[in-house]
């Protein structure tokens, strides 16, 4: 997961700068029937409102699924209750960050709209626009260690069931990459041996 929300955070960052700059220029181009940085600014802010609402869905998406993932681990094998606080706090962390990030981008949204056709001060379009860039910059921070912390949280969630299910079963557990291919479950009754994604 670490690895796809670093592209997706820098694709996501990289147009949410390039649409703050394409706007600026078109702030200072004359209305008319020629406008053509008007339009360009138009096209990508679009594209940016919808990437950015789709990067923070899919973390949230991530911390929801894995979540659940490990709190179904934690009590079936009687793991300490400290995991699957551990876990909540994160998604709790990360979700604060979300949320704004999404409403952020909305409004920068209306006042965007609201300044091209209804003539209202471009300014608060200009500030807001800042100020939610910066926001979602320092978002994707918080959201890539909080997915790093994670995964380590559910690396040694998983280390700790494959021990117990060796130890139950009998099973030989084989020397292999922790990245690598997980155990196959041997009881139906029992969770899952990966998490949705723990990869790094």
């Amino acid at each position: 997961m670490l690895r796809y929300f670093l592209v997706l955070a820098v694709t996501d960052g990289s147009l949410l700068t390039a649409s703050f700059v394409v706007g600026l220029i078109a702030s200072g181009e004359p209305r008319g029937p020629h406008d053509v940085w008007r339009a360009v600014h138009l096209l990508i802010a679009l594209l940016t409102v919808v990437a950015t609402l789709g990067v923070h869905s899919i973390v949230y998406t991530y911390f929801l699924a894995t979540g659940k993932w490990a709190k179904e681990v934690v009590h079936v094998y009687g793991l300490p209750n400290t995991i699957e606080a551990e876990s909540k706090r994160l998604k709790r962390k990360t979700f604060r960050y979300e949320f704004n990030s999404m409403c952020l981008i909305a409004v920068v949204a209306w006042l965007g709209g609201a300044a091209d056709t209804q003539g209202t001060n471009p300014l608060w379009h200009l500030g807001a626009a800042a100020v939610m860039l910066a926001y979602n910059l320092l978002a994707f921070v918080v959201e890539y260690r909080a997915i790093e912390e994670h995964s380590r949280l559910l690396a040694d969630v998983k280390t700790r069931a494959d021990l117990m299910r060796a130890e139950r079963y009998g099973i030989d557990l084989p020397d292999r990459d922790p990245a690598g291919p997980a155990l196959v479950a041997t009881s139906p009754h029992e969770p899952t041996d990966s998490p949705p994604d723990v990869k790094s």
